[in-house]
């Protein structure tokens, strides 16, 4: 990659793409990363596709960190392409990674649980689930 010619989110994946079929998961991963930051940009949603595919295909073949950081992108990738040209705003990076959920406060101890949570981890005390309609 030049520093003089402008690169494309499109461009960067490919370029993601090479590294992975030369053998070189990590710098796979983080120039699909970069692809992704460009693409988020943009809104392409076709590039974001790319690379989650991309994505859980190393997560799936390579070992180690790069494996872990594939997975992540995957998921970034696939949050962020629920939102892309809706009009949502995507939460933050960093709860999509880690996946931290919304949360609710327990009706007898009055602390902060999963929204998720059945029993209260605290106290014990049954939460019993909304009514379906």
């Amino acid at each position: 990659m030049g520093l003089n010619r402008p690169v494309t989110p499109e461009q960067l994946v490919d370029f993601a793409r090479a590294e992975w079929e030369r053998g070189r998961a990590r710098q796979a991963v983080r120039q699909a990363w970069e692809g992704v930051n460009h693409a988020m940009d943009s809104g392409s949603r076709g590039v974001l596709e790319q690379a989650a595919d991309l994505a859980d295909t190393i997560a799936a073949e390579a070992q180690g960190r790069p494996a872990k950081d594939a997975a992540q992108l995957a998921t970034y990738c696939r949050h962020c392409l629920a939102g892309v040209g809706n009009g949502a705003k995507a939460n933050s990076v960093v709860s999509v990674i880690f996946g931290w959920r919304r949360k609710q406060t327990c009706p007898d101890c009055a602390e902060q649980i999963s929204k998720d949570a059945r029993v209260c981890p605290h106290c014990g005390f049954r939460i019993l689930p909304p009514p379906e309609d």
